[in-house]
């Protein structure tokens, strides 16, 4: 049985030991259970059983003496009381070296407190003071920790939301003070008068600040039995009170408050931007002019060029965690948009998120173009990087929209491409509609009988022959095409013997009837290649 913590307001044993220094107590033995907390004194008693109704965290006092006369050893008594919970044992007795060297090292060894008492102290009267001050002690602690909490909710009411009630505490309390949300990441720091902030990063590290020398005590923020957030008390080593913990959970359903009062905002500017956001990717506004006042409103200025882009985790993945409406990995996605794009606005959802990237208006299309896809692939790295054990995602964007007009089109384009994108190419990579060329066209016509009808017409012969035996024929023309016609780089690309490759291209040339030098033969050949990719998705 443990009386380490039977009560956080309780005074410990180092309170004790100095409350009897008055009383010439010092202490013989078990200096590490000096944090023990004291509930109660229990003197002995002059008949067996010496001690009764023992429940744990109490001060046992006694004197060599009257232990004698109850025919009882030191060390057995010792040994009775720690199992029996008692958080230290005061003896009476003339000297450290007549306690006895197996109830010394007993009480070293379980960290039991032994002090020495005066041999003729009066126990019964030093447990009546210890008593009173024990009681006190723990009325002063919840009275100093009710003040706290009163003055914390009179500014909860005041609105200084929870950042508001990490500065009041940090500078009470003379440590750092911490909010986390239920997943760990840090929204709030309260730093004391005298000190500098935490170089803390977005996850708040037990190793980290045992590195810096600092501990911390913690309690969880809890709104109808859910977990929503943590607050933590961050100090150095040895430097906390009982106090700490007390205070902590009467703030906590302060903080609760303030947490169901920001989702309740977030529930409401959410609404609002969810709102703009799809009425402007939609096109579904009637005046410009409202629109772009009511962007400017949010913080978004949608008057310059803008192209949209869309990210999508993989549909075959588990759920992600939540956090509101929010994933983790929505999370990550716009922090990091917002942190290579600032001034873009996104919109997240579960497995979704649309952003609008603003685009300079001194710059040329193609230039843009490129720099998009290369801030993009910066995005899609760093993302990779951090979300590695995570959902992959794909990500869609489509041209430059010049005005709020076409921004529909460009969101049209985003989708298009993601979808083109990763039938074609496959999951995790990034998609522009610029890029896809003539693939954008022909998705679109899959399935339908002319484009059937072309593509056997154009490569039937082709696709006989490479079913026959080992399918080399449309693998060279593709490297044939890649290389622009070039024979010697076609070789060098294939491995292949420049007479090895003459021979293929005449057997091509024969099959299909007509000379691979025939300008229209080659575009029907190269759009038929790009619906064969097509057709093997």
């Amino acid at each position: 049985m443990s009386s380490l913590l039977p009560s956080a307001s309780s005074a410990s044993v180092r309170n004790i030991l100095t409350l009897l220094a008055s009383r010439d107590a010092q202490l013989a033995a078990g200096a590490g259970g000096l944090e023990r907390r004291v509930t109660w004194a229990s003197p002995m008693r002059v008949r067996l059983p010496a001690f009764e109704s023992v429940q744990g965290g109490e001060i046992a006092l006694l004197t060599l003496s009257r232990l004698r006369r109850l025919n009882e050893t030191l060390p057995h008594l010792l040994h009775s009381l720690h199992q029996a919970g008692v958080s230290a044992v005061a003896v009476g007795a003339p000297s450290i070296e007549a306690l006895g060297k197996e109830a010394i090292s007993f009480s070293d060894q379980h960290n039991l407190p032994l002090i020495l008492l005066p041999d003729n102290a009066q126990i019964d009267e030093i447990a009546r003071e210890v008593i009173y001050f024990v009681v006190s002690f723990r009325g002063e602690i919840e009275r100093q920790a009710t003040e706290i909490a009163r003055h914390l909710m009179q500014l909860s009411v005041q609105g200084v939301g929870a950042q508001g009630v990490c500065d009041y505490l940090a500078n009470q309390r003379h440590k750092w003070v911490v909010i986390e949300d239920a997943e760990h990441e840090i929204r709030n720091q309260g730093t004391p008068a005298e000190g500098q902030p935490l170089p803390l990063s977005v996850h708040l590290s037990d190793q980290l600040l045992r590195q810096q020398g600092m501990t911390r005590v913690a309690e969880p923020i809890m709104i109808r039995h859910e977990i929503v957030g943590y607050i933590s008390l961050i100090g150095e080593e040895n430097n906390f009170d009982y106090l700490e913990r007390i205070i902590l959970r009467q703030v906590t359903p302060i903080l609760a408050m303030e947490v169901a009062r920001e989702r309740e905002r977030n529930e409401v500017e959410n609404r609002y931007h969810v709102e703009a956001f799809t009425n402007i990717l939609q096109g579904r506004y009637q005046q410009q002019e409202e629109v772009l006042a009511r962007a400017r409103i949010l913080g978004f200025d949608l008057t310059t060029p803008q192209v949209v882009a869309v990210f999508e985790g993989t549909s075959a993945e588990t759920e992600l965690p939540h956090n509101g409406t929010l994933t983790l990995w929505g999370r990550r996605v716009r922090d990091e948009l917002q942190r290579v794009w600032p001034g873009c606005w996104v919109l997240t959802e579960t497995r979704r998120v649309v952003a609008l990237l603003p685009i300079p208006n001194n710059t040329n299309s193609h230039e843009s173009e490129n720099d998009i896809y290369e801030r993009l692939q910066r995005v899609e790295a760093r993302l990779q990087l951090e979300s590695a054990d995570q959902a992959s995602y794909s990500c869609g964007t489509g041209r430059i929209a010049s005005d709020l007009a076409s921004i529909p089109q460009s969101y049209r384009e985003a989708q298009q491409a993601l979808e083109i994108g990763r039938r074609l190419f496959g999951e995790g990579k990034l998609h522009s509609f610029s890029r896809l060329g003539v693939y954008r066209l022909l998705f679109h016509l899959d399935g339908h009988s002319e484009l059937t009808t072309f593509y056997q017409e154009t490569l039937g012969a082709l696709l006989n022959s490479d079913s026959r035996n080992d399918g080399t024929l449309l693998e060279t023309l593709e490297c044939f095409f890649r290389c622009n016609g070039n024979l010697s780089e076609t070789a060098r690309t294939m491995h292949l013997h420049r007479n090895s490759l003459l021979y293929r291209l005449g057997r091509i040339e024969e099959l299909l009837g007509s000379s691979l030098e025939d300008a229209e033969l080659r575009l029907s050949l190269q759009i038929a290649l790009k619906i064969h990719h097509l057709r093997k998705r």
